[in-house]
């Protein structure tokens, strides 16, 4: 998938907040285009698996479920524990997908659904940041990038390093692909005249903290995302007060 936007001396690409929508919008239209205009959930697994043709794999990535998901950039050989959780590793080649077992089990599948887009979205946006002939990349000193608990589905991060505008970004377009705009916004504003009223313009939790939690759980649903997924994508449209 070849993006056209202007890139940082170090690979990094320039972009502003409506440039997430494009690029979903032009990546779901080439290989899933029935959903860009449907309230449904978007096979992300087709997308990996059969449009980019990356692999999946799980494993104990941490010992204490901090780190939920991986992306190797280049052949590596990745920390992870085995099922007693000794120590071990995992020979991962460029492309493949590493997702923490926490994830395991179908309570969590709204949340495995939006680290695998996460990843996804690294790959995406991140190989030429991360490729061994980037000149940043001798500082870097592994072939793969961790994702945690700490940046993973979380919206309005300060950005105090250069790896949280990596985070930041992938966790936009992941939100972007999984919740289509033109889907999406149909569907928040419909929830919202339908909790808040024909007036209002954005959901506020603090004016009736269950009826916000009932909207976004609503709009979740549709998506099979979670909560916070959909709050990063409300944030997006600047309908969160």
């Amino acid at each position: 998938m070849f993006l056209d936007y202007e890139q940082e001396s170090n690979g990094m690409y320039k972009l502003g907040k409506a440039d997430f929508d494009d690029i979903a919008l032009l990546l779901l239209r080439e290989y899933l285009a029935v959903v860009v205009d449907r309230t449904c959930e978007v096979d992300i697994n087709f997308l990996i698996k059969d449009c980019f043709y990356l692999d999946v794999f799980s494993k104990h990535l941490s010992a204490n479920k901090s780190i939920l998901g991986m992306i190797a950039f280049d052949d590596a050989e990745i920390p992870c524990y085995n099922l007693r959780f000794e120590p071990t590793t995992f020979k991962a080649i460029a492309g493949n997908i590493i997702i923490d077992l926490c994830l395991s089990g179908k309570q969590h599948i709204p949340r495995r659904r939006f680290t695998l887009a996460h990843e996804l979205s690294h790959w995406i946006l991140h190989r030429s940041y991360h490729s061994p002939t980037n000149q940043v990349f001798a500082f870097k000193k592994t072939g793969y990038l961790s994702c945690g608990e700490a940046s993973v589905e979380v919206r309005n991060k300060k950005l105090k390093e250069e790896s949280d505008r990596e985070e930041v970004q992938a966790n936009s377009l992941a939100a972007a692909i999984l919740m289509p705009k033109f889907a999406f916004l149909t569907i928040a504003h419909e929830q919202l005249r339908h909790f808040f009223g024909a007036s209002a313009t954005t959901f506020i939790e603090s004016e009736d903290p269950a009826k916000y939690r009932e909207a976004i759980i609503s709009i979740a649903s549709a998506f099979n995302v979670s909560l916070q997924a959909t709050e990063i994508r409300l944030d997006q449209f600047d309908l969160l007060a």
